[in-house]
């Protein structure tokens, strides 16, 4: 009775190891594991901090047009405004002094007029004797590409294209400073 035990047992094993072995010989093949080093990606479009700044193109007060693509290379303040706006009002003497104290170092002040017209936005320019390009953007839709949700907004943009701060509400001078020497 002992052998016949011990027969059982070993067929029992023989059997497992058939049936495994048989699953192992026709299993699908593995595919071949490789890792491939991450990629660097450059920041994603958009309109906060990291990202590329969308291109646009508008009207200029000077009949002109100007794109944000042009200035690429260049660090950029891109300033939303209206001209019924109080602190839009409050704020364009800081923005008009940076932009004349910085205009020699790589910096360039973009205002874009958020959905007013030409006539409002050449009286705003002149009672402020504003030196950098006005653009029009008389149907919004730039202010739109841009979640732009009240004025002032100022964006900060290096020479890569990438925003780097994003400002809703009114600046102080001394505070555009600040951050116009912390943009690389």
């Amino acid at each position: 009775m002992k052998w016949q035990a011990g027969w059982l047992i070993f067929a029992g094993m023989l059997m497992l190891g058939l049936v495994v072995g048989w699953a192992l010989w026709f299993a699908p093949p593995r595919a071949a594991v490789t890792v491939e080093p991450p990629v660097i990606a450059e920041p994603a479009e958009g309109v906060f901090p990291g990202k590329i700044a969308p291109d646009f193109r508008l009207p200029t007060l000077g009949g002109g047009t100007v794109t944000l693509g042009e200035h690429r290379r260049h660090r950029v303040l891109l300033n939303f405004f209206a001209s019924w706006c109080g602190a839009c009002r409050k704020e364009m003497p800081g923005v008009q002094a940076q932009a004349e104290k910085h205009a020699a170092h790589d910096w360039v002040v973009l205002g874009v007029n958020v959905m007013e017209d030409r006539d409002t936005a050449l009286a705003f320019r002149d009672e402020f004797e504003l030196t950098f390009p006005i653009l029009l953007d008389e149907r919004g839709l730039v202010t739109r590409l841009y979640l732009v949700t009240g004025t002032p907004t100022n964006l900060f943009i290096n020479r890569d294209g990438v925003i780097v701060e994003r400002q809703l509400g009114y600046m102080s001078e001394a505070h555009i400073a600040t951050i116009i020497e912390s943009v690389p």
